[in-house]
């Protein structure tokens, strides 16, 4: 990882863009070792290649047709491609594929055998990708479907401080990555669920810690944790459910009558959800 600040110190030089730089900063480490590295168009460069084929690292990504170092030819108007179609053009070790489907698809490779070129649609009429470009989808999807779990229950709130972006934005890669590591050890929980219980967890650790051994609470305790406390901190599962009418018990304490459709999973007695259900967990020794 590496961390855009504006103005920085990298490898970049007059014939070297910024990101040429940060990518030969991030994979200094894995020169020389055979990797395949699969990039989007915002650091594809046929330069960049070139520079990692050197370093035996073979690359692939998609790239805009005006990038520099790119070649005019294949993007050139006068080439109208139809659906389906598939232009290759070889330069030394590099391949620039384009591929029309609703739009054109730009890819560079070195690691792939140049595709042959046509019009290639199936039965339906749909255009065919080319193996390079089926290759790199699934090798990104790693990434686009990371992003998406991450953003599905982001905790991360708008803020004009880019350091509180940043640091929320890590905060939901590590909780993905333990959830991640949770599921290969056997876990049956859904990323919803796990990050519930996580954030059970870590109330009920912060309040734990919070109080001394004489049981006096450091400072002035929370209101959120104060009321949540006898229900959440001894795991006590005392939650709602619906069932059967039946006689709310705090009525019938004050013989009263009142009837409710809810009552205690735990404590098995009819409970109003309003009021009375608080009250009973509130008052007695749950």
């Amino acid at each position: 990882m590496s961390i855009y600040l504006g103005k920085q110190q990298l490898l970049a030089t007059q014939e070297m863009s910024v990101t040429h730089g940060i990518v030969l900063e991030l994979v200094r480490i894995e020169e020389g070792l055979g990797h395949k590295l699969y990039m989007d168009s915002y650091f594809s460069l046929p330069a960049l290649f070139n520079d990692l084929f050197g370093r035996k690292i073979s690359c692939s990504g998609t790239i805009h047709n005006d990038r520099q170092g790119m070649s005019k030819d294949i993007s050139s108007q006068a080439i109208k491609a139809k659906k389906g179609d598939i232009i290759t053009q070889v330069r030394e070790i590099q391949s620039i594929v384009r591929w029309k489907d609703k739009r054109d698809v730009y890819v560079l490779t070195n690691m792939h055998t140049p595709p042959v070129e046509g019009n290639f649609c199936n039965e339906s009429g749909h255009a065919v990708k080319p193996r390079v470009l089926e290759n790199y989808n699934a090798h990104m999807a790693y990434v686009d479907k990371s992003d998406r779990m991450v953003n599905s229950y982001g905790i991360a709130t708008r803020t004009w401080k880019w350091t509180k972006k940043l640091f929320f934005h890590l905060t939901d890669m590590a909780i993905l990555n333990v959830f991640l590591l949770h599921k290969t050890c056997g876990g049956k929980m859904t990323n919803k669920r796990f990050r519930e219980v996580l954030v059970r967890n870590l109330i009920t650790e912060s309040h734990e810690q919070n109080v001394t051994a004489s049981g006096v609470s450091r400072g002035r305790p929370s209101p959120s944790v104060s009321q949540i406390s006898p229900l959440e901190v001894k795991h006590s599962q005392h939650w709602p459910s619906k069932g059967k009418q039946c006689r709310c018990h705090v009525y019938a304490m004050k013989i009263k009558r009142g009837s409710t459709l809810y009552f205690c999973a735990k404590c098995d007695i009819g409970l109003c959800i309003v009021d009375r259900f608080e009250r009973w967990h509130m008052q007695v020794n749950v």
